[in-house]
């Protein structure tokens, strides 16, 4: 038989040996010889210079080796990415941390997850192309510090993003008991720990992760504890939310005309802020913050509403100094009362959600009463409550030299201006200024508005509108842009955009003269006073302690640099003046003329 014929029929040959499969082939070109061995194979070269094995078609070995040939195959048009995390103090890799990657393009969004490894590596492949924002978490672990780390990441196809670390840190819990003043518990109240700066101050908390705030609900026995928080100061309140009041005082055998109601509670049991004591914070401890619940007098506010149309279909609110806010729908015939109201000033605001017509649309006006209701030490009843007038205010927006914008992309605001002899809680009253997209042709128009004092501010996604500042405001014949103007009836108001606005750019400098990554850069009025809404200013530096304000309004300004900006949510520019009194002497003033751009230097400032 020929050679080249005996080859052939010998590698057909197949033999079954304990379940296992030998092969044995020969090439009349190579005269290799692959013989079975336990877990694989084993041949020899045809020049008999050594031996080469592999592994058994599916056997462990060869699965794992399939598996590495196909985790090396990235998808066509695809990119992946790799890194670390870490923790912190011992640059440990850290195991099983999720990591997510969210795509950020909001008409085809990806999302990517996995988790790392004993060694705290990830990787994660076949990432379509285009901008992620990166995610780690592990409960009982924080970000160390999210700010100089690379979150937001570009993937391109047909590369590895590689070398990304992460850092993490232990996580602190807060802990303990809420009770009576004679100690027994008090189940079902809700406590949170709000982090704090060095003044003592809430952190502005827009923007912020759960790792930075905290809220739990007491059990049975009074206790609470509030896990996965950031090393730092927190601010601890509790406060009772339904549930039963405090028992009567049997003393007084039930004659007493008013009861006793669990108030806003700061740890160590003061109702005023700032007497509230700090709660200390470290990663992998947890702090201890057990204090008793106040309680305090309560009384009745009851009268009847003057509207006209359905009562029915009107809501009343109080609004306290402290922002705490009571509700209720008027009787028919407008009357109200409202129970538990413990002593101080507040504001009403009357909600009528009517619909037009039959069959029309369901649409809400919102008034004040103009004199505040103040509650000391007894009910206070019989009240007749006028709601203040209401205005509307209609015009157009225009530029200055009469180009057109994107005007459907801008929208126009209202927002009040508090009077000096006015409650600080009118600057947060919901729905007593107003929004409302431009038409077209730049055409605008709100209706129902409280009576009281305006100012216009100009907002908007328009990337053509982002260089144009508010140049002026004509109300009743006179310039409003500045001082505002009042609306007691029906406003027209002509709104003048310019090209010619200022920007400032530049860096914040950490003590060590390093740029300072994402931190707040805030601008306000170098007077001091309050002033525009668009005189107020805030961004965070890019990695390189960089910033850009840009749009600004021609003025004087004071720039600061702060790590975080201790502004309480709803203050509005009252935190701004509180920041100017503490960093006045240590800001950059900026005096900025139309179409002038500045470039400056701001140091980062240690909080006071």
């Amino acid at each position: 038989m020929p050679v080249q014929a005996a080859t052939g029929l010998l590698a057909e040959v197949f033999v079954r040996f304990l379940g296992r499969i030998w092969v044995a082939a020969f090439s009349a070109a190579c005269c290799a010889v692959l013989v079975p061995v336990w877990g694989g194979w084993t041949g020899v070269r045809a020049d008999g210079s050594g031996l080469v094995s592999g592994p058994a078609e599916g056997s462990p070995q060869a699965s794992a080796a399939q598996r590495a040939r196909a985790s090396n195959a990235q998808p066509v048009g695809t990119g992946s990415v790799s890194g670390t995390v870490v923790q912190e103090i011992t640059e440990q890799g850290l195991r099983k941390v999720l990591v997510t990657l969210t795509g950020q393009d909001q008409e085809q969004r990806r999302d990517y997850a996995t988790s790392t490894d004993t060694l705290g590596q990830f990787r994660i492949e076949g990432v379509a192309p285009g901008e992620y924002e990166v995610s780690i978490s592990r409960w009982g672990f924080v970000r160390a510090n999210s700010r100089t780390e690379r979150n937001r990441i570009t993937v391109i196809a047909g590369r590895d993003l590689t070398g990304l670390q992460y850092k993490m840190q232990a996580a602190g819990v807060v802990s303990g008991k809420i009770t009576e003043a004679d100690g027994d518990p008090l189940p079902g109240v809700t406590v949170w720990a709000r982090p704090v700066g060095k003044s003592g101050a809430p952190l502005d908390s827009s923007g912020r992760s759960s790792e930075d705030t905290g809220e739990q609900t007491t059990n049975d026995l009074g206790e609470y504890r509030i896990p996965n928080l950031r090393a730092g100061d927190y601010m601890v309140q509790a406060q009772m939310h339904g549930g039963p009041g405090p028992v009567p005082d049997p003393a007084e055998h039930g004659r007493q005309n008013n009861h006793a109601v669990y108030t806003l509670t700061y740890y160590p049991g003061t109702i005023e802020q700032r007497q509230a004591g700090m709660v200390r914070v470290t990663g992998g401890t947890t702090s201890i913050a057990s204090f008793v619940l106040a309680v305090s007098r309560s009384y009745r506010v009851s009268g009847k509403v003057l509207v006209a149309g359905n009562p029915q279909n009107v809501q009343m609110f109080l609004v306290s100094q402290t922002g705490q806010t009571e509700a209720q729908q008027l009787g028919e015939s407008g009357q109200f009362e409202f129970r538990n109201i413990m002593p101080g000033a507040y504001v009403a605001q009357i909600v009528d959600m009517s619909t037009v017509g039959a069959d029309g649309p369901l649409e809400t006006h919102s008034r004040i009463i103009g004199s505040p209701i103040v509650v000391s030490d007894a009910d206070v009843t019989g009240l007749e409550l006028q709601p203040e007038a209401s205005g509307s205010v209609s015009g157009k927006v225009r530029t200055e030299e009469g180009e057109a914008l994107d005007w459907v992309d801008l929208a126009v605001s209202l927002v009040r201006v508090v009077e000096s002899e006015e409650l600080p809680q009118m600057a947060d009253l919901g729905a007593l200024g107003g929004s409302t997209d431009l038409g077209d042709d730049g055409s605008f128009a709100i209706k129902d508005l409280a009576g009281g004092k305006y100012r216009v501010f100009v907002r908007g996604h328009s990337e053509m509108a982002r260089d144009y500042y508010l140049k002026s405001v004509t109300a009743n014949g006179a310039e409003a842009v500045d001082s505002g103007f009042a609306v007691n009836g029906p406003t027209n108001v002509d709104v003048v955009l310019s090209a010619r606005s200022g920007s400032i750019e530049g860096t914040v400098m950490d003590r060590n003269g390093n740029g300072a990554a994402e931190v707040v850069v805030v601008s306000m009025p170098a007077s001091g006073k309050s002033g525009r809404p668009d005189a107020y200013v805030t961004e965070r530096t890019d990695t390189g302690g960089h910033f850009l304000m840009r749009g600004m309004t021609p003025g004087a300004y004071l720039l600061v640099g702060l790590a975080e900006f201790e502004r309480e949510p709803g203050k509005g520019n009252s935190g701004f003046r509180e920041l100017f009194a503490k960093y006045a002497e240590q800001g950059v003033r900026v005096d900025l003329d139309e179409g002038e751009r500045k470039n400056v230097t701001v140091n980062l400032l240690e909080e006071k």
